[in-house]
């Protein structure tokens, strides 16, 4: 039975894929990035996981059929929309824009700095899990990336000095964030950025072959994260360790791949996965998508203004987890993923969350590619994360992109047909 829903799982994969490789610019939207993720991180993890024979019965069968519903409704979503977003359909300055740019990449950056000062003592004190005023200040740092995509956009339609100041001045804290940091968020924030931007402004796509080779070196990347960020970070995890290009091409990319599909090396989220999901199963025990209330909490009440105790308050009950089911407790660093959630929210009808993700993405495809650009790294995080990390990134563009649009509104330019430009310069002549 696994090897047959493993199977139907690698079939939907790349009939995903060859979908988005039939026409280019597909290669660029929802439904393929997403298998993507699905076949170069979590197939491998599954193939890990199916090795082993010890797991509650059934379990691993329940966690690949709700991995490959949720990978069909990317794409399923997607195709049910055939509409554009009326919201935001606005005409805007392009001085204001690049004013409100500049302010938010230099705001950004503040809060960037301050986070580094702050990141090796709170990884010291509590690993991965950053609590207290440094998580206000990761979110402020949001700032940094809505003015660079602005200024990304309007230095691909004009360039400018101006433009390419900002968007050096940004790409300086991607990239510190992406080679230091080996932070794999930012890695695919600012691929997809660029490569969206020039798709929009200049028409210009990626061959089928270089896409091809990004998947291929994805995968390998993604993979060995851990290896790589070991490499590169010193003894408080946070600054460089002087690590050169040398170092970084030691690194055997192609066998942690292979010993993950194997078993060898840690599978840790789907692990988390299959317990959760399992347990859910067993006990019936739903949040009936809930868990985004929890999520937008975590996120917007900063508890050392209000106190842990008000915060903790805010929390709905949660049903049980895998920890009162099973005594399983996430390795530290991993994560529950998409299907978890998704499963725990509605048992295998939760695949309808990322069906509304893949609904969205499509609507905001066919509108504003700004608000697509910031929140088209979110939407692969509902797939290795959790699903609320797409719907909470609407918050922080309603937050700090929407304020900028209103201040670079204009009026719009009624439109004239032919016929009436026809007799308005006869009028004139």
């Amino acid at each position: 039975m696994i090897e047959l829903l493993l199977g139907l799982y690698f079939f939907a994969g790349i009939t995903i894929l060859a979908w988005g490789f039939r026409r280019p610019p597909r290669m660029l939207q929802f439904p393929f990035l997403a298998a993507g993720v699905f076949m170069g991180w979590m197939l491998p993890q599954l193939l890990g996981l199916s090795g082993y024979a010890n797991w509650p019965r059934g379990a691993l069968e329940k966690t690949i059929a709700m991995a490959a519903l949720c990978m069909c409704g990317c794409w399923v979503g997607y195709v049910l929309n055939r509409r554009r977003a009326r919201l935001l359909d606005w005409e805007f300055g392009r001085r204001r824009l690049l004013t409100a740019s500049a302010i938010l990449s230099g705001a950004g950056a503040i809060f960037f700095y301050l986070v580094g000062q702050l990141a090796p003592d709170v990884i010291a004190a509590h690993g991965g899990a950053w609590t207290g005023i440094i998580t206000i200040y990761v979110f402020l740092g949001r700032l940094l990336a809505v003015g660079f995509c602005i200024a990304l956009v309007l230095h691909l339609e004009h360039p400018t000095r101006t433009t390419i100041a900002i968007v050096l001045f940004g790409l300086a804290f991607y990239l510190h964030r992406i080679l230091i940091l080996g932070r794999r968020a930012a890695t695919a924030e600012l691929v997809l950025m660029v490569l969206m931007a020039l798709w929009f402004q200049r028409r210009w796509l990626p061959s089928r072959g270089v896409m091809a080779s990004v998947l291929i070196a994805g995968t390998l990347l993604i993979n060995s994260i851990g290896d790589y960020r070991n490499t590169m970070l010193g003894d408080d995890r946070y600054s460089w360790s002087g690590a050169g290009l040398n170092a970084i091409l030691d690194i055997d990319y192609a066998g942690n791949l292979k010993r993950i599909a194997e078993g060898r090396q840690g599978n840790f989220s789907l692990t988390n996965a299959l317990y959760e999901i399992e347990a859910a199963d067993r006990t019936l025990e739903f949040d009936y998508g809930m868990s985004l209330w929890n999520g937008l909490v975590q996120r917007i009440v900063p508890g050392q203004f209000v106190g842990a105790e008000v915060k903790q308050a805010l929390f709905l009950d949660r049903r049980r987890s895998a920890g009162g089911v099973f005594g399983h407790e996430a390795h530290t660093g991993s994560t529950l993923t998409g299907i978890t959630d998704a499963f725990q929210s509605f048992w295998f009808f939760g695949a309808i969350k990322i069906v509304l993700i893949g609904f969205i993405m499509n609507r905001w495809n066919r509108a504003a590619q700004i608000v697509l650009m910031l929140c088209v790294t979110a939407s692969l995080h509902a797939i290795t994360h959790t699903t609320n990390h797409f719907f909470l990134a609407f918050f922080d563009i309603v937050v700090f992109l929407v304020p900028v649009l209103l201040y670079a509104r204009v009026a719009k330019r009624p439109d004239i047909s032919g016929r009436e430009v026809l007799r308005e310069a006869r009028s004139l002549g």
